[in-house]
């Protein structure tokens, strides 16, 4: 049976899996468009399933590391057959039952369920914004949001890790539990191969550059950078609110009531 079984996963596996090298950070030119970046090495991307609308009950096959994720992904066999990579909640242990759907009340780690059938204070991950849009909220590893309250009869309130307060619409879909890997804040590449395998380029000081190439550039000898710190460009990079306009169109397009 178990031969069966990886051979079933084998052969399903090729559907969800693509190979993919990440872009280079140039134009058409080659002109370097996006600093400290480079294309990397080969690597695989697995096609994540972020709806389960399924209504129905698999086995967690396989548990995966996943270099475009970092939370833990599982492989999942439902008991039709079908088969999908689905982000993992914390203690989710191989050949785990777990439910994906909406027909669901039960809150045991990993099923999901409609935010209607949430309890008040549960914790929650992958989250939707919109019915059916598909999971976008609390998918990296460790990350959670809280139900505070039931405001109506269409709409719930979530505190998210950030502290901001969302108000959400009753249809959608969210996972019970934490997301997985939450020890992956004290992870450590041990050696720069590992960051340039990922893509990652070194950067330079600008006060290690000459005056044509960063504000900082010049001088003699060992220089300090300036009390006003500039970037490559010319802009203020300390004391100025850059992302102040951007954040604020944000909260109020989730402070808005989704109905």
């Amino acid at each position: 049976m178990l031969n069966y079984l990886k051979y079933f996963f084998i052969k399903i596996n090729k559907k969800n899996v693509i190979g993919i090298k990440s872009g280079s950070g140039r134009n058409y030119l080659g002109t370097i468009c996006v600093r400290h970046k480079f294309g990397g090495i080969k690597n695989k991307y697995r096609h994540i399933d972020f709806y389960r609308r399924i209504n129905n009950y698999g086995y967690v096959y396989k548990i995966l590391t996943d270099v475009y994720r970092t939370a833990n992904i599982g492989g999942i066999i439902y008991s039709n057959g079908l088969f999908a990579y689905i982000i993992l909640s914390e203690n989710i242990s191989l050949g785990k039952l777990i439910f994906s759907g909406i027909n669901n009340e039960n809150d045991t780690v990993g099923y999901t369920l409609l935010l209607n059938n949430v309890k008040l204070f549960s914790i929650i991950n992958n989250i939707e914004l919109y019915p059916n849009k598909g999971f976008s909220l609390s998918r990296a590893a460790g990350s959670s949001c809280i139900l505070t309250s039931m405001q109506d009869k269409d709409t719930v309130t979530l505190k998210l890790k950030s502290g901001w307060n969302i108000f959400l619409s009753k249809k959608c879909l969210a996972s019970s539990g934490c997301v997985s890997n939450v020890k992956h804040k004290f992870n450590n590449l041990k050696k720069a191969g590992i960051s340039w395998a990922l893509g990652n380029r070194p950067s330079v000081r600008g006060v290690a550059m000459n005056p044509c190439d960063h504000p900082h550039g010049g001088g003699e000898g060992k220089k300090s950078p300036p009390s006003a710190q500039k970037s490559p460009w010319g802009w203020f990079t300390k004391g100025t609110a850059s992302l102040k306009k951007k954040y604020e169109r944000k909260k109020k397009k989730l402070y808005k009531n989704i109905k």
